[in-house]
């Protein structure tokens, strides 16, 4: 059973929502465990772009959206991303015309200075702190650190450790905290590698063995691969 039940989109129905005590006034009081810095919030707080739905703790006949195993900021990237690949395909489809001629300038002519990026979207789509989240995002897909989709099955789901004894209590452990925490390892042995590469004081022999290292590594982790949801996302033992 449930130890809190709230509305979706508030802190309560969230998946990273932790119960910790009931305060005088008999309110739910918790804290983000992706905010650990963050003060003791309420149950029925609104929640942050963040909020991962827990149906196990939403109100029974609470209108969801049809998208919500998906977070805000997830849904948002998926519409920015949506948007773009419409105008790439719409440029493609006015490919044909005639291309436009750039402007000459003389030396007299002062150059126009670019004081904005013209991300084709209107004021207020996005504020400060969600254009530098997606920028961030767009760099670490450059640099194969974004985060991969999880298989759907798995989404929700817990982890049980069960220990020997019967009469101990066994670990429960969110699977979305646990793939985060895998993929979090392959990115940073993706750097290492790539900064193993790149590094020009070692020796050759050296470098072979150290990437013998990374390639066991990768193959030990070869066991979390059916939580990713696409097959290029998981590991391989040939690192």
């Amino acid at each position: 059973m449930s130890d809190v039940i709230e509305q979706y989109f508030r802190c309560g129905s969230c998946r990273h929502f932790e119960v910790a005590f009931t305060d005088s006034m008999n309110r739910t009081m918790g804290q983000c465990f992706t905010k650990p810095r963050h003060a003791t919030g309420a149950a029925h707080d609104y929640a942050c772009q963040e909020y991962l739905l827990d149906r196990d703790r939403l109100v029974p006949g609470a209108t969801v959206p049809p998208d919500a195993e998906l977070s805000p900021r997830e849904r948002k990237r998926r519409d920015i991303l949506s948007q773009a690949r419409e105008r790439a395909m719409a440029d493609n489809r006015r490919g044909n015309r005639r291309p436009r001629q750039p402007r000459q300038f003389d030396e007299e002519t002062p150059r126009e200075r670019i004081t904005e990026i013209p991300l084709g979207l209107q004021e207020g789509d996005m504020d400060r702190d969600e254009l530098k989240g997606l920028l961030s995002e767009v760099i670490d897909e450059a640099l194969g650190l974004s985060s991969p989709p999880m298989a759907p099955r798995f989404r929700g789901g817990k982890v049980i450790v069960q220990p020997a004894n019967p009469e101990l209590q066994a670990k429960e452990i969110d699977i979305d905290v646990l793939f985060r925490k895998i993929t979090s390892i392959r990115d940073k042995l993706r750097v290492l590698e790539q900064k193993l590469n790149n590094q020009e004081r070692l020796e050759v022999d050296e470098k072979a063995q150290m990437q013998g290292y990374i390639t066991a590594a990768y193959g030990s982790l070869t066991t979390f691969n059916f939580l990713f949801r696409d097959r290029e996302d998981s590991f391989s033992s040939k690192g």
